[in-house]
């Protein structure tokens, strides 16, 4: 099976590259008694919890900074009527850091393989009464600390089964508002709303005035360039250490990319990657309720194995690790 590599380059950011290569089908089953989403289910952020009025034109922030703003058409029911009135209450998941994709269970990977890296991920739920609410069209803002030239396109999030982390789709870039071309700054006429202005909590932004769907979105691109891959293998203690209560990562951590290693079913989890860039691998363990964990760094080489002395740790802790990455 074919899988490309694609990143982009943003400012003061490594390029990642664009190869092609074999890889082997990733498991992700965690047995008959828990999945993996309910294994580390405790991981997860904690959703916010906001509320907007339907039917009217409305700028909200989360408090990682990311824009929601609705318009008077902005929500619809299942069948596809326009709502025009009543509260709809949203429950929004922000994702700016790595270890924010690793305790949600995202990657930065495209069905068919192709890498792309993300300036930002969220994941929002919309319901009135009770009942699911879907989008018609609303503006998404991902909040940067600095501006850039560099356009970002919107992606959909996905998953294989119910159990897989998320991957991406990216939306149909020849509608409208789904393509950012570079950075908006605080001041933009994209912040007001009915002609006032809402003040954004970060100075730039990338923008998306027409996003279709709720769910997990992602803004992201990604640039060809040809380079090989390496095998990076997370040897791990023992066979205990398996798809059915573990999950490991590796990251590209100067370029924000996220992969999901795969059990190579020899004792440890193995990822294709391009030699000679910075990597963090991450492996989290549920074995019977208790937690394990390991963090290795260095940059990648030739046929490297890395040993993860995985320790018992305390879920708080965990989660406090990933917040450093």
């Amino acid at each position: 099976m074919k899988k490309v590599f694609l990143s982009v380059g943003l400012i003061g950011i490594v390029a990642v590259v664009t190869v092609l290569s074999c890889k082997k089908t990733k498991y992700n089953a965690a047995g008959p008694t828990q999945t993996l989403n309910q294994l580390f289910a405790g991981l997860r952020t904690t959703p916010q919890k906001l509320s907007v009025s339907a039917g009217r034109d409305t700028i909200v922030y989360g408090t990682n900074g990311t824009m929601l703003h609705f318009y008077v058409n902005s929500f619809k029911t299942v069948g596809g009527t326009i709502i025009t009135s009543g509260t709809i209450n949203l429950q929004l998941v922000e994702m700016y850091s790595v270890g924010d994709m690793i305790a949600n269970r995202t990657s930065t990977i495209t069905p068919d393989g192709k890498l792309i890296q993300s300036t930002g991920q969220v994941n929002i739920t919309a319901t009135m009464n009770g009942a699911t609410v879907y989008a018609n069209k609303y503006g998404l803002g991902f909040a940067q600390n600095g501006s850039s030239s560099q356009k970002m396109e919107m992606f959909y999030g996905s998953t294989n089964t119910s159990d897989s982390t998320a991957n991406w789709t990216v939306c149909d870039t020849t509608l409208p508002g789904t393509v950012s071309y570079g950075t908006d700054s605080a001041g933009d006429s994209v912040f007001y709303s009915n002609y006032t202005y809402v003040p954004p909590p970060k100075p730039w932004y990338y923008v998306f005035d027409s996003c279709s769907s709720f769910g997990f979105m992602n803004s992201d691109y990604w640039s060809c360039y040809n380079g090989s891959l390496t095998q990076i293998t997370a040897v791990m203690p023992d066979t205990s250490y398996n798809r059915r209560n573990t999950q490991v990562y590796v990251t590209l951590t100067a370029d924000k990319v996220n992969l999901d290693m795969y059990d190579n079913d020899s004792g440890g989890f193995a990822e294709q990657v391009p030699p000679g860039l910075n990597y963090t691998i991450v492996a989290i363990t549920n074995k019977n309720g208790s937690f394990y964990f390991c963090q290795q760094s260095g940059v990648t080489a030739s046929g490297l194995k890395v040993s993860m002395a995985m320790a018992s740790d305390a879920e708080g802790d965990i989660i406090s690790r990933l917040l450093g990455l």
